[in-house]
C-alpha cells in the first residue's frame, strides 16, 4: 500500500482550529449520505429549524437545500466557536440562516420555539446529556422532532473490525516510541462520551420525548477519511493521551495503512452510524 499524503505546505501554515478540526473528515462523500439521510426524515415536519452543533456548515447547507425546495423555512445554526461559524459563514450566504454563538446547554437562550432540531455528530462530546436534551426540549414546539446522529457511540464498530482500532493505536505509538516519545495509556482523557443505542432512547425518553426510533447506518471508511479523522484534534487527544497534538497527529497517519494490514482489510473500514429520531408530545 502507498504511503499517507503528506501534509500539504499550506496545512502547516493553518491555524490550528483548522488544521486539526473536523473539517477534513466531514468532506467525505460517506459523510453527507448520513447527514443528508437524517435531513431528509425532518425536512418536512415544519418551517423552523435548529442546526445544533453547527461548525462549518456542512449541515446547514442541507437543511437550506430541503427548505428551499418546500419555499419557506428558516435555519438557525449555532455552535460555540466563532472560528467555525465564521467558516459557515463564508460557506453559506442566505436570509434563511441565522448564525447564533452558544453551547448546547444554553439552547432555549438562543433560539424561539423551533419544528425541528438537527444535532449531527456532537452528542457524545456532551458531558450532561440530561440537561442539554432538557434544553432541546424547550425549543421544539408540540410534535416537534429531534433528530441527531453520531459514529461515537457503543456498538459502532460492525463485528470484526474492532482488532483494527486496536491495531491501529498500537502503530501509532510503535510509531512514537520508535522516535523517542512515551504514551502514557493511564490517564486517559475522556473526550468522547460513549453510550449504546439503548441508553441514548432511555436518556431521550426520561427529557419527555415520545416515539424513539433508531437505525444503524453503515459506511465504509477509506483509508484517506481515517487519515483526516486521525487529524482531529478531540480523537488524538483520546487516542494518544499526553502527546503533543501535531506528533500524535503524524503517529496516526503513518499507521492507519500499516494497521490494515495488519489485519488484513483491503479498501476502507465498515462502521456504524447511530441515526436516532424522537419526538416532542403534540
Amino acid at each position: 500500500m502507498s504511503e499517507p499524503n503528506p501534509l500539504r505546505n499550506d496545512e502547516v501554515s493553518l491555524p490550528d482550529h483548522e488544521r486539526f478540526g473536523f473539517s477534513r473528515f466531514a468532506s467525505h462523500p460517506f459523510f453527507e449520505e448520513v447527514n443528508r439521510w437524517l435531513v431528509e426524515r425532518v425536512a418536512s415536519v415544519g418551517s423552523r429549524f435548529v442546526d445544533l452543533a453547527c461548525g462549518p456548515g456542512a449541515v446547514t447547507e442541507l437543511i437550506l437545500q430541503a427548505i428551499r425546495e418546500r419555499g419557506r423555512g428558516l435555519v438557525y445554526a449555532v455552535d460555540p466557536s466563532l472560528a467555525e461559524l465564521d467558516r459557515a459563514r463564508r460557506r453559506i450566504t442566505s436570509q434563511l440562516v441565522q448564525f447564533i454563538q452558544g453551547n448546547a446547554e444554553n439552547l432555549s437562550r438562543l433560539v424561539p420555539p423551533v419544528d425541528a432540531v438537527v444535532f449531527c455528530n456532537a452528542i457524545h462530546l456532551i458531558n450532561d446529556k440530561t440537561h442539554v436534551l432538557a434544553e432541546i426540549r424547550k425549543v421544539l414546539r408540540a410534535g416537534g422532532t429531534l433528530a441527531f446522529n453520531t459514529t461515537f457511540f457503543k456498538g459502532c464498530y460492525p463485528p470484526g473490525t474492532e482488532r483494527f482500532y486496536r491495531y491501529w493505536i498500537l502503530r501509532a505509538a510503535q510509531y512514537l516510541r520508535e522516535r523517542g516519545i512515551s504514551v502514557l495509556r493511564t490517564s486517559k482523557e475522556e473526550t468522547l462520551q460513549w453510550v449504546t443505542p439503548e441508553e441514548y432512547s432511555a436518556l431521550v425518553t426520561s427529557a419527555g420525548f415520545v416515539e424513539p426510533t433508531w437505525r444503524l447506518h453503515e459506511v465504509t471508511l477509506s483509508p484517506e477519511s481515517l487519515e483526516d479523522i486521525g487529524q482531529f484534534s478531540l480523537f488524538v487527544r483520546g487516542a494518544l493521551p499526553q502527546v503533543p497534538l501535531e506528533i500524535g497527529a503524524d503517529a496516526l497517519a503513518q499507521a492507519v495503512r500499516k494497521a490494515m494490514d495488519d489485519v488484513k482489510i483491503q479498501g476502507g473500514v465498515p462502521r456504524f452510524w447511530l441515526q436516532f429520531i424522537a419526538k416532542s408530545p403534540a
